[in-house]
């Protein structure tokens, strides 16, 4: 029998590829309006991975599919040993049942029941013959029966590593599509953040800003008007539905939380600019938006509302801008700058 060898090794080395590390890493660095082309670039590199991957799954899935054949050709010829198996074994038993009804006779008892020596010779020859012939075909049975187990043995193992193959390639398939799935979502997170920011080269304010909303907001200069008890407005108060994204303005990390009557649930954040940013009246704080976490510009941090001293029907985000961390100066430049 010829024994056909299945490409483990190919297939193997297949599915291998279809899990392949990123080219281009998505990492944190890749979130800021300075690093675009990189994100850009991590999106292509996704992309050329998913067209790597696939030739691979494909490649890997031909050669299971070859192994597959070649496994049928065994069962093949695990079937026609099977055959002949058992017409070797079927002339065995028929010549055991034939010489157990006859009765076995030597060479001597035939020349004494012959006809004359002529004739005794005759028949010594012939059942010597027949002997001989029937020894061959015990011979054959037994051969047969040793190929056939052969050839069992052979597809079991040719079975099993097709079953190993195939799970193997599942796997490599269900995790390569997570991975891309998850690489995918954070090269869209990485897109959406990026087209939120700007860079801004005005002034004192210096590098990547976004607006503290993506939409459907409003917000005028109210710098210094009337407040209750005499107060006057120390900051921006920025318009937008209730519970909406809010995004932190920079790059920086969170430094604290507040509630307080007035204010309500707030955020500062330290920017890389040496500013703090005030956030007033939110609705909640999202967990990019714990204290100690570094943010980036454009990131979710929190939820408009209308906690502390603000009316329900027109929730906002009280912003103040504090340079260096000192007193509050007109944060409406610096918002108008981000927003519009």
């Amino acid at each position: 029998m010829r024994a056909r060898t299945i490409r483990v090794a190919v297939v193997a080395a297949g599915i291998a590829l279809l899990v392949p590390e990123l080219a281009v890493p998505v990492t944190a660095d890749a979130q800021t309006l300075d690093d675009l082309d990189d994100a850009e670039r991590v999106v292509e590199g996704l992309e050329e991975e998913l067209d790597e991957a696939t030739e691979a799954y494909e490649a890997a899935w031909a050669q299971i599919e070859l192994a597959e054949q070649e496994l049928e050709q065994l069962r093949q010829e695990e079937r026609r040993y099977e055959q002949q198996a058992e017409e070797a074994t079927r002339a065995v038993r028929l010549q055991i049942r034939s010489v157990y009804k006859q009765g076995a006779g030597s060479n001597l008892e035939v020349m004494l029941t012959s006809d004359g020596p002529q004739a005794a010779v005759e028949r010594a020859a012939m059942v010597a013959a027949l002997q001989n012939r029937e020894g061959v075909r015990l011979e054959d049975a037994v051969s047969s029966n040793l190929r056939l187990d052969q050839a069992r043995s052979l597809v079991r193992d040719r079975e099993e590593q097709l079953r190993e193959l195939e799970a193997e390639l599942d796997a490599a398939a269900a995790e390569l599509q997570d991975r891309l799935e998850a690489a995918e979502s954070r090269a869209t997170q990485i897109r959406s953040l990026v087209s939120r920011q700007r860079r801004i080269d005005r002034g004192p304010q210096q590098g990547i800003y976004a607006c503290i909303f993506d939409r459907a907001f409003r917000f005028r200069d109210t710098w210094g008007a009337p407040r209750s008890g005499g107060r006057s407005h120390r900051g921006t108060d920025v318009f937008a539905p209730h519970n909406h994204p809010t995004y932190a303005i920079t790059s920086g990390v969170i430094q604290r939380h507040s509630h307080s009557p007035l204010g309500g649930l707030g955020l500062y954040l330290r920017g890389d600019d040496g500013n703090v940013y005030y956030y007033a009246h939110l609705n909640s704080i999202e967990p990019a938006g714990a204290v100690g976490n570094r943010v980036t510009a454009g990131q979710l941090i929190a939820r408009n509302g209308s906690t502390g001293n603000a009316s329900p029907s027109a929730p906002h985000v009280h912003f103040e801008l504090h340079p260096g961390g000192g007193a509050a100066i007109n944060p409406y430049p610096w918002l108008a700058a981000a927003c519009f």
